[in-house]
């Protein structure tokens, strides 16, 4: 279904086709894409809507808000620590390109990123992470979406194995926990949406390699280990360090709202192996000792 919508937009709209993830038509295009399909794709083979999967209009706004300021607060906590350690400074403002203002190129970025988060976490925790949990459990599921979103990132400006490996620990385990803590897609979305926007057009730094600086005018002096280099932030340790303290916090969450799935055949499992184990056998017990009585012999 997807190659077909594809190639039919080809076909229709070649140029909105063409066109860039990370320009305004571009990730709009991937948002209603994507949503399209995972309802469509939920309704014929799961017969579920996508309310029943955490992504209903109700409740919409407060969990996207409650994921949007987590997100602000980790990358801004993130930069805070770049500064203490002197691998973070403020030059100015950022320049803008002609024939726009500061406050409508920060507006178009504001829903340039919303796009960009819709259509990543419907299509990597909606579908993809879903998918794996149903089949081979939670935590195996988290494993393998976590990495497979962290190479997905490798063709990015800059990407290194170190830089995969950060984007699969504080984002992509961080993500998938923050939909398992919640069952809300709705809050990954927000989380991922404000990530984007406070790491580059806020802050000023490099988004996964993708230099869009909006307000602040920042270099990173220090070490590629606490920078991530070229690629950003993203790549240096305070945001594995931070990121995955808040993907563990959710994931302890998790476990006490008792929302870790284990499927049935792993509980078939489990039940074959206790059946088949040898039951212990207790030991006879010892037989008292026998006195002689007291009585004379003749």
């Amino acid at each position: 279904m997807v190659r077909l919508l594809a190639a039919l937009l080809v076909i229709v709209a070649p140029a909105l086709a063409r066109a860039s993830n990370v320009t305004f038509t571009g990730a709009v295009r991937n948002a209603v894409f994507t949503l399209f399909v995972f309802t469509v794709c939920l309704w014929l083979f799961e017969r579920k809507r996508p309310r029943d999967v955490g992504l209903g209009l109700a409740g919409a706004a407060p969990q996207t808000a409650y994921g949007f300021l987590l997100g602000a607060f980790l990358l801004t906590a993130v930069t805070g620590v770049l500064a203490l350690a002197g691998s973070y400074e403020l030059l100015g403002w950022a320049a803008v390109p002609e024939g726009t203002t500061r406050g409508a190129l920060f507006a178009r970025m504001v829903l340039i990123f919303l796009g960009v988060g819709i259509f990543e976490e419907v299509a990597v925790r909606g579908i993809i992470f879903r998918q794996l949990e149903q089949a081979l459990g939670t935590w195996l599921a988290l494993l393998l979406s976590a990495l497979f979103f962290g190479f997905i990132h490798r063709g990015n400006p800059g990407a290194t194995w170190v830089s995969s490996v950060a984007i699969a620990l504080e984002a992509g385990a961080l993500l998938a926990a923050a939909y398992v803590a919640t069952r809300s897609l709705w809050v990954p979305i927000g989380l991922h949406w404000s990530w984007n926007l406070f790491e580059g057009p806020v802050w000023g730094s490099p988004v996964s390699g993708n230099d869009l600086a909006v307000l602040a005018h920042a270099r990173f002096p220090g070490p590629v280990l606490l920078t991530g280099g070229e690629f950003g932030p993203e790549a240096g340790l305070p945001a594995m360090v931070l990121g995955g303290a808040l993907g563990a916090w959710f994931i302890v969450l998790a476990i006490r709202r008792q929302q870790i799935v284990t499927p049935a055949w792993m509980w078939w499992v489990a039940g074959r192996f206790r059946r088949q184990r040898p039951e212990p056998v207790e030991p006879a017990p010892t037989p008292a000792p026998v006195t002689p009585s007291s009585g004379a012999t003749a």
